[in-house]
């Protein structure tokens, strides 16, 4: 057998390993309070979790109007992953000031590898279930946590 089908095979099988999706669903909560934080600024922030069964993605915390970026911070866990959707605040070309949502896909470097393969498999079933969002942040360490670079990140100047 020519070394050239071994290859091909070996890439489509591996390539077939990345594209699988989790089967993970997104719960329609989650879609309506995003909807509620996009159109009235209705919270901060937005964490969502995946269930103990792994079935869904749920919300575990939201974060009030006026919420700080510490508090958002402090609501991530230490050894595991979290999606999240952040408002923030930047600064546009034009000189005036713009609230921007952007996801965040936290994902501790202490976290074991399955949590973070499963977080990184369902990512875009979320992302596409919460419309509108274009940027996203990523963050494996608290010391990406920088509201600064998460702003940039969302377009400020």
């Amino acid at each position: 057998i020519p070394l050239a089908w071994h290859l091909r095979v070996r890439a489509e099988s591996s390539l077939d390993v990345f594209n699988m999706s989790s089967g993970v669903q997104v719960n329609s909560d989650c879609t309506t309070i995003f909807e509620e934080m996009k159109i009235r600024s209705a919270h901060k922030y937005i964490i969502f979790k995946i269930t103990d069964d792994k079935k869904y993605i749920v919300i575990e915390h939201k974060g009030e109007k006026g919420a700080s970026f510490d508090e958002f911070c402090s609501k991530l866990p230490d050894g595991d992953c979290r999606y999240a959707v952040l408002d923030v605040e930047i600064n546009t070309k034009s000189g005036a000031t713009a609230n921007k949502l952007i996801f965040v896909a936290w994902s501790d470097d202490n976290a074991s590898v399955k949590p973070k393969m499963l977080y990184a498999s369902s990512k875009d079933a979320i992302k596409k279930a919460l419309s509108g969002i274009n940027d996203e942040f990523q963050a494996t360490d608290r010391s990406d946590l920088d509201i600064e670079d998460i702003k940039k990140k969302a377009g400020n100047v």
